[in-house]
């Protein structure tokens, strides 16, 4: 007998994540823009109903561009008329910001609403930045794989950024627990495995550069594999990275004040940009309502891949951001295709598996808002031969790893090099 699948997360229930999104984040997203967006007396209307009650907001067909109309067909048939509390999360997420960036004229003028917010991040970053693209350079005087690791960790700890959700990001800075970690070993012959490793990104400015370096230790780490990052087309959940975004990134960094290592380093990236050595492609089926399982992203995950998957919403992707239950293991509960794949992530939302039990147990006693509190991280390898192993009826859990436990549950990430991944293989979980 196959798998039971749970189902998808949505607003119905009052205690859930997607419920607190839709009555308290979309109300407060939507009136930053009444106050900073040039919006028709039309759309501020509607968007003002949004604030109002945002329970009772429904899916409408929405007049997008012919390209982009054609990719939400299957979603507007299957869902008009439906109120966003009814449909899974990620679903009525998704519709929402193709919505926002309706009402604000982006598909008419390209300005992205969301702008502003992406310049703060980085202005707030800055330092930060400075000082990791200096580490990154000295990094260089050494052997590869410790500054792979390095840029590795780097990257896992950027992913608190958000842009949609700053309290939470607030409360998580400096205190980010590790729930599970896999030993650096096996993360570093991922990496180097090849021919292509993709780096699925998730929000831009900051988070941005460090991928940007940590496409750059690998460009070092592994010379005969090609180097990716996969972003969005279009805006979407405020500060997702889009292809425009490194455009402004590498112009806030030109105008960065005293960032001489960061200079130096955007110096590099270039290069290995111009040179076709690292690649930026947009993909905008990202933008619409798909799973990872859909046909419309096999390009992304497609075999022959080493996908390094970053963030809460790529991590929703991958589960098809399903109810499971947090120690399922990470191969049962990933419904993409993937055969290899590594996620980096900081735990903004409920969908979770993989974990230990004893780790699950702690999280839950010691902070009950442990999944979405910003305060938590994974480091998750998935490697199988085949698809899903859900998708084969009376398939048992993989006999390679249930989950394996990290460092001890509740050890605290600091922003070290050798604060997250073990070198030594961690004990497996019972």
């Amino acid at each position: 007998m196959g798998l039971s699948l749970p189902p998808p997360l949505d607003a119905r229930d009052p205690r859930s994540f997607a419920r607190l999104t839709l009555v308290e984040r979309v109300p407060r997203l939507v009136s930053g823009l009444l106050r900073t967006a040039p919006l028709s007396a039309a759309a501020r209307i509607r968007l003002g109903e949004a604030v109002a009650r945002p329970l009772q907001l429904t899916v409408r067909r929405l007049p997008l561009p012919p390209e982009e109309a054609e990719r939400w067909e299957e979603f507007f048939a299957a869902s008009e008329g439906s109120r966003l509390s009814d449909l899974p999360f990620f679903q009525w997420e998704a519709y929402l910001y193709a919505w926002l960036l309706l009402e604000t004229g982006y598909y008419q003028t390209g300005s992205d609403p969301f702008a502003a917010a992406k310049r703060q991040d980085f202005a707030a970053s800055l330092p930060a930045l400075e000082e990791a693209s200096r580490a990154a350079l000295l990094s260089d005087r050494g052997p590869a794989g410790p500054a792979l690791r390095a840029a590795v960790e780097r990257s896992l700890l950027a992913n608190l950024a958000d842009a949609s959700n700053p309290e939470m990001q607030a409360r998580g800075a400096g205190r980010t627990v590790l729930l599970h970690q896999e030993p650096w070993p096996e993360v570093e012959a991922l990496l180097r495995a090849g021919p292509r490793v993709r780096i699925l990104a998730d929000n831009a400015m900051s988070e941005l550069w460090y991928d940007l370096l940590l496409a750059r230790a690998l460009v070092r780490a592994a010379p005969s594999t090609a180097i990716e990052l996969a972003v969005k087309r279009h805006p979407m959940f405020v500060s997702d990275a889009t292809s425009a975004d490194l455009d402004l990134l590498f112009e806030l960094v030109d105008e960065a004040p005293g960032a001489a290592s960061l200079g130096r380093a955007a110096a590099d990236v270039r290069s290995l940009l111009g040179r076709g050595r690292v690649e930026v492609r947009a993909f905008p089926e990202l933008n619409a309502p798909y799973d990872l399982s859909a046909p419309a992203l096999a390009p992304i995950v497609a075999p022959e891949v080493v996908l390094v998957v970053k963030g809460d919403a790529n991590f929703r992707r991958a589960l098809e951001d399903r109810a499971w239950p947090p120690t399922t293991p990470l191969e049962l509960a990933c419904r993409a295709p993937l055969r290899r794949a590594l996620f980096l992530r900081v735990l903004k939302s409920e969908c979770v598996a993989g974990l230990a039990a004893a780790a699950v147990a702690r999280a839950e006693r010691e902070d009950p808002a442990w999944r979405t509190d910003g305060r938590h991280a994974t480091v998750q390898l998935l490697r199988r031969a085949e698809g899903p192993a859900a998708e084969r009826a009376g398939s048992s859990p993989p006999a390679r790893r249930r989950g394996r436990a990290g460092r001890r549950p509740g050890d605290q990430l600091r922003p070290s090099p050798s604060a997250v991944l073990s070198s030594q293989p961690p004990p497996r979980a019972r």
